[in-house]
């Protein structure tokens, strides 16, 4: 199969995983109620910890130090994560999920201070095109314009996030290795989770009440949208095997357009699982908002 196609997927299973999510907190977390979601996802990782000790067993090698700040760094994914969830339960996940093509941008800045790395006119000029498309889709069109300001923040939040993590974790792995740097990023996340269930009293709360109230659909959901995710993850990488890691990045741009196409398809054929606005002004928004993002991606990561 032609590394397109296989760098296609990845996109595709990241898109579903954000539409179950938003489903997930809409149906069975009413309230914004995401402390068991977010307390499943972190913990989620000692699934992964023994594949990477089976797959590279000297991951204690690493300094006290560089493990150390591994494991905040991959306490920074689950503090994202969470600021991604909350968002979800503000906003369609259309409007959501484009803010993450700026991750690129506070990438950049990062790594200019951090790592010595620098960027091209033409990446100066996308990640501008990128901002106005974030801004296109930061205004709420009622009966009056309203700027979103928590999602927005909250999305910006994830996205700085996310970025420290990728340059943290770059500049370690480097000299450590990926899958020691892994180890450690996925046991910070993992502590930072048990420390969610053992001292933050409403995440523990809903955490138990989910298992109490045997909501093995929530359960099962929310599993799913892990697997969707590693999924999509394992079959990038596979693509940046096949083809230069910038042609399989520019690929993965295209996710909110994948977000729109499902978000839209869904809220005509199956109402019940999503249901994002159909009106005109609402799809012309998105539709231009995404479209800058998506060129905006697509040259940034060239």
């Amino acid at each position: 199969m032609n590394w397109f196609f296989i760098a296609l997927i990845g996109p595709i299973l990241y898109s579903l995983a954000n539409h179950t999510d938003k489903y997930l907190i809409s149906r069975y977390l009413k309230g914004g109620a995401v402390g068991s979601l977010i307390i499943f996802s972190a913990i989620f990782g000692i699934v992964a910890i023994p594949v990477v000790l089976f797959v590279h067993p000297d991951v204690f090698n690493v300094t006290l130090p560089r493990g150390v700040a591994l494991a905040f760094n991959g306490m920074f994914v689950v503090v994202a994560i969470l600021c991604y969830f909350y968002a979800l339960h503000k906003d369609e996940v259309s409007n959501v999920v484009p803010f993450y093509q700026t991750i690129p941008i506070f990438g950049f800045i990062l790594g200019y201070f951090i790592l010595g790395e620098t960027i091209s006119v033409t990446q100066g000029i996308a990640a501008f095109v990128i901002i106005m498309g974030a801004l296109v889709l930061s205004f709420e069109l009622g009966d009056t314009v309203r700027f979103k300001k928590e999602v927005v923040v909250l999305m910006l939040i994830a996205s700085v996030l996310y970025a420290v993590n990728g340059v943290i974790f770059k500049f370690i792995a480097v000299d450590d290795g990926f899958w020691p740097s892994l180890f450690w990023s996925l046991t910070g996340q993992v502590i930072l989770g048990v420390i969610f269930l053992l001292f933050i009293r409403p995440y523990r709360q809903q955490f138990l009440a989910m298992i109490k109230e045997n909501k093995l659909v929530a359960l099962g959901l929310n599993s799913l949208s892990e697997i969707l995710f590693t999924i999509a993850e394992a079959v990038t990488a596979f693509a940046i095997l096949l083809a230069p890691v910038a042609l399989v990045l520019l690929v993965n741009s295209f996710q909110p357009f994948f977000v729109f196409i499902i978000g839209i398809l869904l809220s005509l054929f199956f109402p019940k699982i999503s249901q994002e606005s159909l009106l005109r002004k609402h799809l012309l928004q998105k539709a231009l908002g995404i479209a800058l993002i998506v060129v905006g991606g697509y040259f940034v990561n060239m």
